[in-house]
């Protein structure tokens, strides 16, 4: 009997033995996995981030271009050393675009909180990695802070997020490629409706000295004299989006300070530094600081009962001393080699000086239309033109600053005395493109454009410097046209960025 009691003691011991091992290897129960949840408050393609109120949305982008008559940013070859159309310009381009961002959202007691942060990568001719950062801003509670398109941009313009040139567009003031430093509060007027005021990083041209800088090259501005940055370039800006369309009228306006004096001007009688005065130091005078200002109007049109999509677009600046903003973001001093000793030149400023006289505003504007149709839900055509002009006044022309008239130094280009000594001139142009989307969001494109510049020194010219391959000596000033084109296959998905 013990024997027996024995034995049923052990058995009991060793089955609580196993089964308490076999207790301590099974596993602990997890935690209930938390799967990503669609975030439906603010539209196609946000998710909320796990633990966490915030809801976020990625896009991408990939993108091939291919010119043809044009630098790799689209640019057209009228300006710089590409003006010269020798066989030291490079006619063609290539270019890889990659494109990556985030958008992420949080609701708060004063509203949404946005943040935008977009990188950009770009390798031009298969050589040149180029990193940028077009989108990186903040907005709340009315607030922008940050790197983002700017709102004084005029609806109409022909840039690539209005009308998603290939090309570089020349006349309008678009900031949507790369976008700009900036701040600004927006009030909402309802029904599609805002004033929005705000200051961006200063956009201008060259301020110049004439007494010391001239123009060095054909297609070149002269060195600019400009002081540095006292404070943004402000504005203010009413934009209104309704069904028929949109429209956006904005005042911008861009400080004009000058450096000191280089010396004083005996051909103008005027004193710019004082006896034993250091030139271009705080020990001579300066011109007084002149306010540039630019008005930037635009609009588009609706045309549905024509076709789904269809609209017709059109934007009109002009301004004194702000030429950037009024005759375009990208025209620049104009500089354009025909056959033979043929050239079309032209010079962008936002003003000049000579020593001891004030600044001289250049004034500029520039006007634009287009019209896109879709003659197929998967294919459009859009058709365009757009006319800029830099002015200057009489007091410059007559003076004959740009040609070493009232103290100003000897040029580059020189102009004969028998020739109106003004520096000028217009641009022109015309545009057709062509989209097809084959499936959703994938994109190929074509795009061709005929510039026209109107040539400023109408006559005979003397360049005392080489350009490009291009000689010295006597030129005939006329005007001279060039065609472009472009081709462009963009894949993208998530829309980040605007």
């Amino acid at each position: 009997m013990k024997m027996v009691k024995s034995l049923l003691l052990g058995s009991a011991a060793g089955v609580v033995a196993v089964a308490g091992a076999q207790a301590a290897d099974l596993p602990v129960k997890a935690k209930p996995v938390e799967y990503v949840k669609i975030c439906s408050l603010y539209g196609d393609g946000f998710y909320y981030i796990p633990g966490t109120e915030t809801c976020v949305r990625i896009g991408a982008s990939a993108q091939a271009d291919y010119y043809y008559g044009s630098l790799s940013n689209g640019h057209i070859l009228f300006d710089g050393a590409g003006g010269a159309h020798d066989r030291t310009t490079s006619e063609h381009a290539m270019k890889g675009h990659g494109q990556i961002g985030l958008d992420s959202r949080t609701q708060t007691a004063y509203g949404t909180l946005r943040s935008v942060v977009v990188f950009k990568f770009e390798n031009v001719d298969g050589g040149t990695l180029t990193p940028n950062l077009p989108r990186s801003f903040i907005q709340w509670a009315g607030f922008t802070f940050g790197h983002t398109k700017s709102y004084s941009d005029p609806f109409g313009s022909f840039g690539g997020g209005e009308l998603r040139n290939i090309t570089q567009g020349i006349t309008h003031d678009d900031t949507g490629a790369n976008g700009t430093n900036q701040i600004a509060y927006t009030w909402e007027l309802g029904n599609g409706m805002v004033i929005v005021v705000g200051a961006d990083e200063r956009k201008n041209n060259s301020l110049s000295n004439l007494s010391t800088a001239g123009v060095v090259a054909v297609g070149a501005a002269p060195t600019t004299s400009r002081a540095g940055m006292l404070f943004p370039d402000p504005y203010a800006v009413f934009r209104m989006s309704q069904a028929w369309g949109n429209f956006s009228a904005a005042i911008h306006a861009s400080q004009n300070s000058a450096l000191y004096y280089t010396g004083n001007n005996a051909v103008l009688g005027l004193t710019g530094c004082g006896v034993g005065a250091q030139a271009g130091t705080t020990q001579c005078l300066y011109p007084s600081d002149k306010m540039g200002w630019a008005l930037l109007t635009g609009g588009q049109i609706n045309l549905p009962w024509i076709a789904q999509g269809d609209r017709v677009l059109g934007f009109f600046n002009y301004g004194q001393g702000a030429t950037k903003y009024a005759g375009g973001a990208n025209l620049n001093s104009a500089g354009l080699f025909g056959s033979g000793n043929v050239v079309a030149l032209g010079v962008a400023t936002d003003g000049v000086y000579v020593n001891g006289a004030g600044i001289q505003l250049t004034t500029g504007w520039a006007f634009g239309a287009a019209f896109e149709h879709w003659i197929t839900p998967q294919f459009d055509v859009v058709v365009y033109g757009s006319r800029g002009e830099f002015k200057y006044n009489n007091t410059v022309i007559a003076g004959r600053y740009f040609c070493g008239g009232s103290g100003a130094a000897v040029q580059n280009i020189v102009v004969a005395a028998t020739t109106v000594c003004d520096p000028g001139f217009t641009y022109s142009e015309v545009g057709l493109r062509f989209d097809w989307y084959p499936v959703p969001a994938f994109r190929l494109a074509i795009e061709g454009r005929y510039a026209m510049i109107d040539t400023a020194f109408a006559g005979q010219v003397t360049l005392t410097k080489t350009q490009g391959a291009r000689p010295t000596g006597a030129y005939t000033a006329k005007d001279q046209g060039i065609s472009q084109v472009a081709v462009r296959a963009q894949r993208g998905f998530g829309g980040v960025g605007e």
